[in-house]
């Protein structure tokens, strides 16, 4: 069979099968391709989506939650990870924190980040505290939309780790973007089968990338 880049139209000399090739396995042939093709379809609306708000993740995306960990969130020093402060002013959409958290409420998320001079920047904090439940469960995805008044379509969702951000985002219908860059990494992120809809090393990238979705 001629192998064709994914979602291009049929062509009559791709449809062609050689004459000794059993007829099950050509029909089984034809069922693959047609599946590669509306789903090379369905991923270019997907794209073509116009974002509504973008949603970062906390540790380790906005914040550095190794420097000082020992101490309480109201007191240890604010660290913030590399161009946060330089990028998050520029987005000109609404932004939200959705936060996988062990013990701090929405309020003590923005009692860190007004400290980090970035509270008025973010119109929804949503914690999994608050939710009761933890990324990747659906039920945080469901909880954070609905508090945001949002659908899955209408958010960019960036994150650091593969096993609850992307994982999260990617099962239930939402854009990822992945900070691939080493400095990004958690201690309990872990190996999976996620993909996230973009990667990006640095937020320095994040601007570029969300201009281009908006303009697709």
């Amino acid at each position: 069979m001629v192998r064709r880049p994914l979602g291009q139209p049929q062509t009559q000399s791709s449809r062609a099968a050689p004459t000794n090739q059993p007829r099950a396995k050509r029909s089984r042939a034809r069922r693959v391709d047609t599946l590669r093709v509306r789903i090379g379809r369905l991923r270019g609306q997907y794209r073509q989506v116009p974002l509504k708000a973008i949603a970062f993740d906390w540790g380790h995306t906005l914040m550095d939650e190794r420097r000082d960990e020992h101490i309480p969130l109201d007191t240890r020093p604010v660290y913030v990870m590399p161009g946060v402060v330089e990028v998050v002013p520029r987005l000109t959409l609404p932004l939200a924190v959705w936060a996988n958290t062990r013990v701090a409420s929405e309020a003590a998320v923005r009692r860190w980040l007004d400290r980090a001079g970035l509270g008025l920047l973010f119109q929804w904090v949503i914690t999994s505290v608050d939710a009761g439940v933890r990324k990747p469960a659906p039920g945080f995805f469901q909880y954070a939309l609905a508090r945001c008044g949002l659908t899955n379509d209408d958010v960019l969702f960036v994150g650091n780790q593969l096993n609850s951000d992307i994982a999260g985002g990617e099962a239930f219908g939402i854009r990822t973007v992945w900070l691939s860059a080493p400095a990004h990494r958690s201690l309990d992120d872990g190996p999976g089968n996620a993909r996230p809809t973009y990667t990006i090393d640095t937020l320095h990238t994040l601007p570029a990338l969300v201009q281009r979705l908006q303009a697709s």
